[in-house]
């Protein structure tokens, strides 16, 4: 298993993205609201947390490629 350091304000972002779409699914699914309203604030908070969680997503995948490729030469330097 790969192990890549993240930050806590990179720990917090991600979890955050998480909180709104789950807040999201939830309401579409609850009944707490009238159901114009509720679909509305449903639909809105999947798409931010959805359009959020693009640019997070980028720079969690660039590291993970920075951290693959610094292993590689961790690598080559211990076969030479």
């Amino acid at each position: 298993m790969k192990e890549i350091p993240l930050s806590l304000p990179e720990i917090g972002m991600i979890n955050s993205t998480r909180f709104i779409i789950g807040t999201g699914v939830g309401l579409l699914l609850a009944g707490a609201l009238d159901r114009h309203a509720r679909k509305a604030v449903g639909f809105a908070l999947i798409a931010v947390g959805s359009l959020v969680s693009v640019p997070i997503a980028m720079a969690f995948l660039g590291k993970l490629r920075g951290n693959q490729s610094q292993a590689e030469r961790i690598a080559e330097k211990r076969a030479a």
